[in-house]
């Protein structure tokens, strides 16, 4: 499984409590993370604080299609929440 794979497939798993954003930039507001995955050329961390994800690793391109991924994911779970309007 490539890296944008693996990054799909956490994001997936835990929607359910990071569905407030993703970003590719290390967080540095002190926010308390955790790492969920590390395999030293994929990590993500998430934010349960503020329900969000970090990734790091993949190129831009890799993380514009994980994005747009995340995206997806995040309406459906609040469609399945009944908080989307479609």
């Amino acid at each position: 499984m490539n890296k944008l794979e693996k990054a799909k497939e956490i994001i997936k798993e835990r929607i359910d409590v990071a569905d407030c954003g993703i970003f590719s930039t290390r967080n540095w507001v002190g926010d308390e993370m955790l790492t969920v995955y590390d395999d030293g050329e994929l990590e993500v961390d998430i934010c349960y604080g503020y329900a969000y994800f970090d990734v790091f690793g993949l190129s831009p391109m890799q993380f514009a299609e994980l994005e747009e991924y995340y995206n997806e994911q995040r309406k459906e779970k609040w469609k399945q929440d009944g908080l989307g309007n479609d």
